[in-house]
């Protein structure tokens, strides 16, 4: 073989592993992002055989594939549970519709809006009824525990430390299942549920759910990621902030909202000036 030929196959050889070596740096070099997310909380997560679906888990895997410099891996656990391993570190990012917490918001970063949730007020069909929180009151109908670390127990205490000579009858819990709350209110053990729309409309078709209606809305509450605070995800925290501005610009956001939400909420009264009113 010439001198010349065996120049040139080396060469082509040592290119061939220096082209290896820097795809398997690239894939390397990805920061792997670890995400938890609350069981039981459809249509807005949903746990399934290939990872997680519903409204985060499509826009968590939007937000993976958008981000190449980050690996985006989904644990599902308790909802308690996804408080303690965000506050010990073990998460890096919450997943679900948290809405804003002033206490949350200090312990923990957040990103700017991810979503637009529109309150209900789910009653059973032929029991008592109300349109607000101060009807609730007024009329003295009961209302389901509410698990302490969700973040409708916030709202509803945020209500009472604002009328506090008309208070709601607010009892903690520890986690609950969407489907065991609302089973509690057509089973006439409570009057009444406070959740957003489409987790009432998720379980409408269910036996328990057939038996259960909702009102009009009560309010519109902005949902936000929370991380676990270090340098490392001070830097996700920018990443995913300007992710999430580019895909409520381009409408993505409103996609997944007709998609997964039973409704537009970007549309309904009042929704531009709620939408990212904490951030």
């Amino acid at each position: 073989m010439k001198l010349s030929q065996l120049v040139t196959r080396a060469a082509l050889a040592s290119l061939t592993i220096l082209g290896l070596s820097t795809a398997a740096g690239s894939a390397s070099a990805a920061t792997t992002v670890t995400v938890a997310a609350p069981n039981g909380n459809s249509p807005y997560i949903i746990n399934t055989d290939h990872g997680a679906s519903g409204y985060y888990g499509e826009l968590i895997k939007r937000i993976d594939r958008d981000l190449p410099q980050y690996k985006f891996k989904t644990t599902f656990t308790s909802q308690n549970a996804v408080f303690a391993g965000l506050q010990s570190g073990k998460y890096d990012v919450a997943m679900s519709n948290f809405w804003y917490n002033k206490q949350r918001f200090n312990n923990y970063y957040h990103t700017r809006a991810n979503g637009l949730d529109d309150l209900r007020l789910v009653e059973r069909k032929n029991g008592k009824k109300a349109n607000s929180l101060a009807e609730v009151v007024k009329k003295k109908l009961t209302v389901v525990p509410v698990s302490t670390s969700d973040a409708r127990y916030s709202l509803l205490e945020n209500y009472n430390q604002q009328h506090p000579n008309n208070k709601l009858n607010l009892k903690g819990i520890g986690d609950q299942t969407t489907g065991d709350a609302l089973k509690q209110v057509a089973q006439g053990k409570y009057d009444v549920a406070v959740y957003p729309y489409a987790a009432y409309k998720s379980v409408q078709t269910t036996s328990a759910g057939k038996n259960l209606t909702a009102s009009k809305s009560i309010g519109l509450e902005s949902s936000y990621f929370l991380l676990h605070k270090s340098p490392a995800n001070k830097k996700l925290t920018q990443a995913m902030n300007k992710e999430l501005q580019k895909l409520h610009d381009d409408g993505y956001l409103e996609k997944l909202t007709n998609k997964y939400l039973y409704e537009n909420t970007f549309k309904l009264p009042g929704a531009q000036k709620e939408f990212n009113a904490h951030n």
